[in-house]
């Protein structure tokens, strides 16, 4: 069954500065928290369509190492990301990008589902889900402070 997540973020700088800060992926490691032990081990300097990252990291008490590739590539509009390999059934990440009087306003859609076998039990949806919502408040957190006037 899948599951969907959603949540959106707003960030006083423009929409030029915001995409293109997001599309390069050493940047995207600065939005992690801590504890996810996450390492960016390949990808290209930029996203671009067909782009694949793959990336380790520690989470539930298990080392893993995920293939993500850009499965839709719209300069300032959209990014879209699938997970190709790694510890879920189903994992694609949407960036929808839109420019607004104060600045840019970024709606980021999940579908997912969890893993089977006896990982499903250990990773479940609701699980997930709060994994979600604290990475995306520590994301957003980040962005800000990125992002702060100075």
């Amino acid at each position: 069954m899948p599951h969907h997540y959603s949540v959106t973020l707003e960030i006083a700088r423009p929409l030029s500065d915001v995409f293109a800060f997001l599309t390069k992926p050493k940047n995207l490691v600065q939005l992690a928290p801590p504890d996810l032990n996450l390492e960016l081990l390949t990808a290209p300097d930029v996203l671009m369509l067909g782009a694949r990252l793959v990336w380790k990291g520690r989470r539930w008490g298990i080392s893993q190492q995920m293939t993500h590739e850009v499965l839709t590539f719209e300069h300032e509009k959209l990014i879209i990301v699938e997970q190709k390999q790694g510890p879920l059934k189903r994992w694609v990440h949407a960036n929808h990008f839109h420019a607004t009087d104060a600045g840019t306003k970024i709606v980021e859609m999940i579908d997912y589902d969890p893993p089977g076998g006896m990982l499903g039990y250990l990773i479940t949806a609701d699980g997930i889900r709060k994994d979600l919502e604290k990475l995306m408040a520590y994301r957003e957190r980040k962005l800000r402070e990125i992002f702060a006037p100075q």
